[in-house]
C-alpha cells in the first residue's frame, strides 16, 4: 500500500434497503459524506477504502471520486470476491463498475464466495484504516459488526447518521 494506516479512511454502512431516508434526506447524507471526506482529508487521509457494497458504501466513493483531483485523494476497493455485482440492479452494477475503474488500488479478498467473506472484506477495512465514515443507526447486521470492530481497534469514528437523526 501506498499511505500508512495513518492516512486512511474506510467506509461502512447499510444496504439501500436498510436506509430509511426519502430523497431530501438521501441528498442530505451525500452532502453529509462529501463534508465527512473532506474532515478526514483534512485530517491527513489520503486514501479510501471502500467495501464496494450496494448502498452506503458506494455513495461514499461517488463522493471520494468526486473531491480526488481537488483535494488529492485515491479511492481504494476492498472486494470479498469476484463478481459480487453478478445480481444487482443496473444502477449499481454501473456504480461498482465505474469505482472500480477509478479505483487507485483493487483488494480481491477471495477468489470466490464463502461464508463469512463479507466479514473478512469487514475486518480487512478496520485493520487498513486509521480512521471510519460509517452511516450507522443502530440496526443489527454487518454494518454494526464492522462498527463495533472499529471501536474496538480505536479508530476515529464519523457517524453520519447521528446528523441524520438529529434533523428528524
Amino acid at each position: 500500500m501506498r499511505y500508512g494506516k495513518d492516512q486512511v479512511c474506510c467506509f461502512t454502512g447499510y444496504r439501500p434497503e436498510k436506509i430509511h431516508l426519502d430523497s431530501a434526506g438521501l441528498l442530505r447524507l451525500q452532502q453529509d459524506t462529501r463534508s465527512a471526506v473532506h474532515r478526514a482529508a483534512q485530517a491527513g487521509c489520503r486514501a479510501f477504502l471502500c467495501g464496494m457494497s450496494r448502498g452506503f458504501d458506494l455513495l461514499a466513493a461517488q463522493q471520494v471520486l468526486a473531491l480526488q483531483d481537488s483535494l488529492g485523494l485515491e479511492l481504494w476497493a476492498a472486494v470479498p470476491f469476484p463478481g459480487q455485482d453478478a445480481r444487482w440492479e443496473p444502477y449499481w452494477r454501473e456504480a461498482f463498475r465505474d469505482c472500480l475503474l477509478a479505483a487507485g488500488q483493487v483488494f480481491c479478498l477471495s477468489e470466490r464466495y464463502a461464508p463469512g467473506c463479507y466479514h473478512a472484506r469487514n475486518r480487512f477495512l478496520v485493520a487498513s484504516a486509521s480512521r471510519m465514515i460509517c452511516y450507522f443507526d443502530g440496526q443489527p447486521g454487518g454494518t454494526a459488526y464492522t462498527v463495533r470492530l472499529a471501536r474496538a481497534q480505536g479508530l476515529t469514528i464519523d457517524n453520519l447518521a447521528d446528523q441524520q437523526l438529529s434533523l428528524l
